[in-house]
């Protein structure tokens, strides 16, 4: 088996508040091997973006990493000095957020933001680098990308927008992109144009790819993998394939029932005939996590053992997993649990 682009072991992130120590993230662990797309889904404040931000070492004040491993490539970057990682982001991994405009500088050219990233990882002359930029603008689809490179953020549409955010992703050939929520403020058609540029150009440069997002309907047409995240924890994992038709976690199931044209039993019919279904309640905030299984207060399936022991990592499949007493109801959890 191929060394993972991406190898996360036990991450554990923690925020001082200044009155107490809080849980953000509590033992995610998660590989992405090149060319694969692994989706990373959930409501917000399920620490999805966190995720990524610790990965590029890029925690807010008052957050820090506590525990664990974060391997690009087999080197540990929570070991990396401060200028290490400033020459990894934006040349071995980079990172596309999900509202261009707050990403771009509005008062520089696109020609000089992509220019810049080149320049600064790459070691070019600014003839080359504009050469470059000229080029990514072509392989995102941008029309007329010479008269584009003049342009201000501002003169683009949201869609080209975002296109140039891919542009300068990918300008430097990183084996990682973390893409979070790329296509949030998009309509549908330009979501499925984005989606397809970024599965062209996966496929011709094996780039790795972290696709966080809160639409499981975005999983199912984008990503190889899945990883279901709940209140800092990632409760089941796998190909994505086999836990969108074969769900384990209730929260999984509760997500699914909620997105039309993936609900559980419905596959024989139409998004209009579907009753789409609610999870009760909502994620709890950071400091109020409950101490034994998250999912607790919103779940219809607990019983006493899920109030009072904390539930296994069952495995479910050679590779699907899910945190929860419940995982296979018809099967005794404790003899599948791998820890």
């Amino acid at each position: 088996m191929d060394r993972p682009v991406l190898d996360i072991t036990d991450l554990r992130v923690e925020v001082d508040t200044g009155r107490a120590v809080h849980s953000v993230l509590d033992g995610v662990s998660l590989q992405l091997l090149a060319g694969r797309t692994l989706g990373i889904v959930g409501e917000s404040g399920c620490g999805k973006s966190m995720t990524a931000l610790a990965i590029m070492g890029l925690l807010p004040d008052r957050f820090r990493v506590s525990g664990g491993s974060i391997r690009l490539m087999g080197e540990e970057l929570l070991q990396a000095r401060p200028a290490r990682l400033r020459a990894l982001r934006g040349n071995a991994m980079s990172m596309i957020f999900q509202e261009p405009m707050t990403s771009l500088n509005p008062v520089l050219t696109i020609e000089r933001q992509i220019s810049e990233v080149v320049q600064l990882h790459q070691n070019k002359t600014a003839a080359e680098a504009r050469e470059i930029a000229r080029e990514m603008l072509r392989a995102v689809q941008i029309p007329s990308p010479e008269a584009r490179l003049a342009a201000y953020p501002h003169e683009l549409s949201g869609g080209m927008r975002q296109r140039v955010m891919i542009a300068i992703a990918l300008a430097c050939q990183p084996r990682l992109i973390i893409a979070d929520e790329p296509t949030t403020a998009l309509d549908v058609t330009v979501q499925a144009q984005i989606f397809r540029l970024l599965r062209e150009l996966q496929d011709s440069t094996r780039t790795a790819i972290m696709l966080i997002t809160h639409d499981l309907g975005a999983v199912a047409e984008m990503a190889d993998d899945v990883a279901v995240f709940y209140a800092g924890k990632c409760v089941e994992k796998g190909q994505v394939d086999a836990i969108l038709s074969d769900p384990s976690h209730p929260y999984t199931r509760g997500l699914m029932t909620c997105t039309p044209r993936l609900r559980l039993g419905a596959a024989a019919l139409d998004a209009e005939q579907q009753e789409l279904g609610e999870i009760p309640g909502m994620v709890p905030a950071i400091g109020r996590f409950p101490t034994v299984c998250r999912f607790l207060p919103r779940c219809r399936m607990a019983d006493g053992r899920c109030a009072n022991t904390e539930p296994p990592v069952v495995r479910v499949a050679s590779d699907h997993t899910a945190l929860c007493w419940k995982a296979r109801p018809d099967e005794a959890p404790e003899m599948r649990a791998v820890r």
